[in-house]
């Protein structure tokens, strides 16, 4: 294992960072989530440092920026299925579907979470 000075540019805000990770195959222009939930894309892995201590770890890989900073689902999905009385005493038997909305947290990595099967209540009531 070794630890390396690498330079990475945040996505979104396109801030520099340089940084002591572990290199595992890490190169150039790859992109990342850091344990501070930063998502960035490295720019440079300069030589072997000979400190063994990471400022940050590198937690997973992504293909791009947008990928990194999407939400990440958790569970499956609910869909809610309903008729409509209206609908039903008109001969339309087909039935409507909902999506609701999910409540979203933040997980150790800074990184948004959907809770998928669960529905978020409230608007000007309980979750406002």
């Amino acid at each position: 294992m070794a630890y390396r000075n690498m330079t990475g540019t945040t996505c979104g805000n396109g801030e520099v960072l340089t940084f002591i990770a572990d290199d595992s195959g890490v190169s150039a222009s790859t992109f990342y989530q850091l344990s501070t939930g930063l998502c960035i894309q490295i720019t440079a892995v300069n030589t072997a440092y000979t400190e063994t201590n990471n400022t940050v770890s590198l937690v997973k890989q992504y293909a791009n920026c947008a990928a990194c900073l999407a939400p990440i689902s958790a569970n499956t999905e609910q869909v809610i299925g309903f008729y409509l009385n209206s609908d039903i005493n008109n001969g339309d038997d087909t039935g409507k579907t909902f999506v609701p909305p999910h409540p979203v947290w933040t997980n150790g990595q800074n990184h948004a979470v959907v809770q998928l099967n669960m529905i978020t209540l409230g608007g000007n009531g309980l979750n406002s």
